[in-house]
């Protein structure tokens, strides 16, 4: 089984560092430029299955790059993005930091103590939540000989990741968040998986 994970494409709110989470916002002309470009780089993978964040910026990139693929896009609360509750809309740039909690910062250089934000949700539930929806992918027989699309997004795929292989939440960023468009090849058999390669881009 092949497991192609994929971030989706670039926002208006990627551009400024605006916290999405689950807002939904949609690609912008670049973002839909990057899913283009990455559906050529795919064009020849024989994807058998295409799962999906509901949000409409993964939909839009896994339709993208189906292409003319005769398959349905089926969304998954699995793949969502991880909520940043009250704070969502609020920017993370220095310049432009505008959100009320300090703690906030640990998001990615001390995960192990992030402050979840109120009405968000933790990085230890968005782990079990997402790797959990890859897993079960992963365990059922039936899928043994299956080529699998997941579009999904930043901190969910290091989620996926992180908990596939066990690692505790301080090391939850232990490997790149990935660009927009970025792709990571997983290969499983035998109850065992494999990264091939994370975060390759094709433009």
């Amino acid at each position: 089984m092949d497991i192609y994970l994929i971030r989706h494409g670039e926002t208006d709110w990627n551009k400024v560092k605006r916290l999405q989470g689950i807002t939904d916002i949609p690609l912008n002309a670049y973002g839909i430029e990057l899913a283009e470009k990455t559906a050529e780089g795919l064009k020849d993978v024989p994807f058998d299955c295409i799962y999906t964040s509901p949000l409409i910026r993964a939909r839009k990139t896994a339709e993208i790059i189906r292409g003319e693929r005769p398959i349905e896009v089926i969304p998954t609360d699995g793949l969502l993005e991880i909520s940043f509750g009250d704070y969502e809309g609020l920017t993370y740039l220095p310049e432009t930091y505008n959100i009320p909690k300090p703690g906030f910062r640990k998001f990615f250089n001390d995960p192990e103590h992030y402050d979840t934000p109120p009405n968000g949700e933790s990085l230890i539930h968005l782990r079990e939540r997402t790797s959990s929806f890859v897993r079960g992918i992963m365990n059922d027989p039936s899928n043994e000989d299956k080529t699998f699309l997941m579009a999904s997004h930043g901190a969910a795929i290091r989620g996926i990741l992180s908990g596939l292989l066990k690692l505790p939440i301080a090391e939850f960023w232990s490997g790149p968040v990935h660009k927009n468009c970025g792709v990571t090849k997983l290969h499983a058999e035998h109850g065992k998986f494999e990264v091939e390669f994370e975060n390759r881009v094709y433009y």
